[in-house]
């Protein structure tokens, strides 16, 4: 009923916009129905002359800057379909519907504005020029610390009561201020923590005294889910499977109890007991919380109850995702998975027979508290590690008025958005409205007569964990802790205990902090963005040919966002070592551009060495089915290059990208068959022709 309820609401909302857009209809005064009002005697005679009505006030508009307008516009057109560039036609009405509530509460129009180019210049490149090309601009995740960088976001501090009770769009602040807004509701970290649950059922040691397993999610209702019950609990299954041969395709010998990725295990860990690479209070790689978590990753380790499933060449990186293929091999009881391949995974272990369970990482011991009543306390610093994502920001050159609007409109189109998508009066009640879709998409049995419930418990109770907090990746301190953590782990390079080696490697966080703070200090626009550099057309030369005397400065442009157009005669052109004039062939040439700021920009270009000597036809192979022509399509606009296999010169060139066609016969407006001729000709002038059918018809 409730969402029923939600669609019917988000009909009327838009069915609303709709009507507030079109004009009504006109009617004649022949055939409009008069309408009369009958005045009671008593009452107050009506006016002969209606007072004015105030105009309407014309909406402002806001601007909502993005990489992907198609999905974020919902009344964006796909020109070549003519169709709405919005796939998903519910979640264009829902976004339809927040647009409508924005309109109605802060008369706010959203205007999305598509980035020209890469959102790290475009933003500083119209704050430079003093138009800041939107109000609120959408970051990628991975740009937003070089857009910080730049020094063109506002610190939005003096806003932070716009979203007081909303705490899931208040990221963790960062160098002492809030710069970003969040629109993420986040259900899982970004590699889970995964059981299967059918695989438990083998293991006596985890009965329980009347015959029943005792299921994770039993243990975190009780309280018990906890990092010391968890070991214990993990070298019961290990007892069990690990002298089991592996199953098919796995990238361990055994069965696991716990097989994952040590990065992200680790992450979790620390986050579980408080801990952060980056927090609230700034750099957290070398506090108690984060010390300990890591000694609790590295006792797990040593029990041989958890292991990674293999690692790279550099012999401390783990091999991506593999932990979580596994998984879904039957090879492991636990697992971290990546969010993206849960639901194949878990697919592969129903075809098996088998159920699985999303579980939150066990909290610390102290974290717990069972009280005298018997309910149990969760400290607040008992969470899941979760990556921000995507971001929103504000530029600098935006009013205060505008960026409190800005910020405003915000809000309420995203609780509208995901409050009407749950059918639900408050964002407090968004999770568990939508949980069960949430589960059942992921895979998960909650059905189950025997654990369908817990299922469904841990996954919501996960979930309200679920606050974006991990900021290290975004600010550039994830990789090397990564490095740091995986070398102290596999003892690389000498590498001592973590405690050890992350006090004597502070600087490479703390440099970052410093130097970040000195460019947010400053009222000046810091310049991190190289140059873009465009390669065009291609240098074509015969064996022996002399390239210095080549004017490379033709083949390339260049132009820096603070610097402007640059002089190409100023850029160092790199062909040593990359062409060799003595033997033909394909190559590349390259042009190193550096701005005032000493930041670097490149590109390449073709460099195509012949033999001039060369006097035989070049080789010209067509495809074994030749494609047909659609009536009435440009004969000019034709790509040829699909008829052909292979075109290649008597030294091994490619020639393909040089066929033409004689279409001089070719009517695409009549369905027929017709000759048309494909011919190639090579650097030194040698000529191939092959002349084919085509077929014109009608689709």
């Amino acid at each position: 009923m409730k969402k029923l309820a939600a669609l019917l609401m988000v009909l009327v909302m838009c069915f609303a916009l709709v009507s507030c857009q079109k004009e009504e209809p006109k009617q004649s005064e022949a055939t409009a129905t008069p309408v009369v009002t009958e005045v009671p005697a008593t009452a107050t005679p009506v006016p002969t002359e209606a007072p004015t009505a105030e105009p309407a006030k014309e909406p402002i508009i806001i601007r909502w800057g993005t990489h992907w307008v198609d999905g974020q516009d919902p009344n964006k057109i796909n020109e070549t379909t003519g169709d709405y560039a919005m796939t998903d036609p519910a979640d264009r009405q829902l976004r339809l519907a927040a647009e409508a509530a924005v309109l109605e509460k802060h008369n706010v129009k959203i205007v999305y504005v598509q980035y020209a180019q890469d959102v790290r210049s475009e933003l500083v490149l119209s704050v430079l020029a003093g138009n800041p090309c939107c109000e609120i601009a959408r970051m990628w995740s991975g740009s937003e610390n070089t857009v910080l960088a730049q020094n063109i976001l506002q610190p939005l501090d003096e806003y932070a009561y716009i979203f007081e009770g909303a705490d899931w769009m208040w990221p963790t602040a960062v160098f002492g201020h809030n710069y970003f807004v969040n629109s993420n509701v986040s259900f899982n970290q970004y590699f889970t923590l995964l059981v299967n649950l059918t695989m438990l059922e083998q293991v006596e040691a985890l009965r329980e005294e009347d015959g029943t397993i005792l299921y994770p999610m039993e243990m975190l209702e009780r309280g018990d889910w906890t990092w010391s019950n968890f070991k214990d609990y993990l070298m019961k299954i290990q007892a069990h499977y690990g002298t089991q041969p592996a199953a098919e395709g796995a990238k361990v010998p055994t069965k696991m109890a716990y097989e994952t990725d040590h990065r992200f295990a680790t992450l979790s860990a620390i986050y579980s007991n408080g801990g952060a690479i980056y927090g609230d209070s700034g750099i957290m790689v070398d506090s108690q919380q984060t010390i300990d978590a890591v000694k609790y990753i590295v006792e797990l380790r040593e029990a041989g109850v958890m292991v990674d499933c293999g690692v790279y060449d550099d012999g401390y990186t783990p091999q991506w995702c593999e932990s979580g293929y596994d998984f879904g091999r039957g090879n492991t009881v636990f697992a971290e998975c990546p969010i993206w391949v849960i639901k194949g995974q878990a697919d592969n272990c129903a075809a098996r027979g088998e159920s699985i369970a999303i579980m939150p990482w066990p909290a610390a011991d102290r974290l717990v508290t069972k009280n005298p009543d018997g309910t149990v306390t969760y400290s607040p610093e008992y969470r899941q590690v979760i990556s921000v994502g995507d971001v929103d920001g504000v530029l600098k050159g935006i009013s205060p008025e505008m960026t409190k609007l800005a910020l405003e409109s915000y809000r309420t189109y995203w609780e509208t958005y995901y409050s009407l998508k749950a059918g639900v009066d408050s964002m407090d009640l968004y999770k568990s409205a939508v949980a069960k879709d949430m589960a059942t998409g992921y895979g998960l049995d909650i059905f189950n007569e025997t654990y369908g419930e817990g299922i469904l418990y841990a996954f919501i109770f996960n979930s309200e964990l679920c606050v974006p907090n991990d900021v290290a990746g975004n600010l550039g301190m994830r990789d090397p802790w990564d490095r740091i953590l995986g070398k102290g782990l596999y003892g690389i390079d000498g590498t001592p205990s973590y405690e050890v080696a992350i006090k004597a490697n502070m600087n490479q966080f703390t440099d970052v902090v410093t130097e970040m703070e000195a460019i947010l200090g400053s009222t000046e626009l810091n310049d991190n963005q190289g140059p873009v550099v465009t390669a065009s057309g291609k240098v074509v030369v015969p064996v022996g040919a002399d390239l210095s005397t080549i004017d490379w400065t033709q083949y390339f442009s260049a132009e820096d966002g603070f610097d402007g157009v640059m002089d190409p005669s100023l850029a160092v052109y790199e062909t040593e070592g990359r062409v060799d004039v003595t033997t033909p062939g394909a190559y590349q040439a390259k042009a190193i551009f550096t701005d005032k700021a000493g930041n670097t920009g490149d590109a390449k270009v073709d460099v195509i060495v012949y033999d001039p000597a060369n006097t035989t036809a070049p080789t010209l192979t067509l495809v074994e089915e030749l494609p047909t022509i659609a009536m009435d399509a440009d004969a000019s606009a034709i790509d040829w290059t699909a008829y052909v296999a292979e075109a290649k010169d008597a030294s091994g060139l490619d020639l393909k990208g040089l066929v033409v066609a004689d279409v001089s016969v070719l009517d695409t407006s009549m369905p027929a068959s017709y000759p048309v001729t494909l011919s190639v000709t090579d650097y030194a002038g040698n000529t191939t022709s092959v002349e084919i059918t085509v077929e014109v018809v009608v689709e």
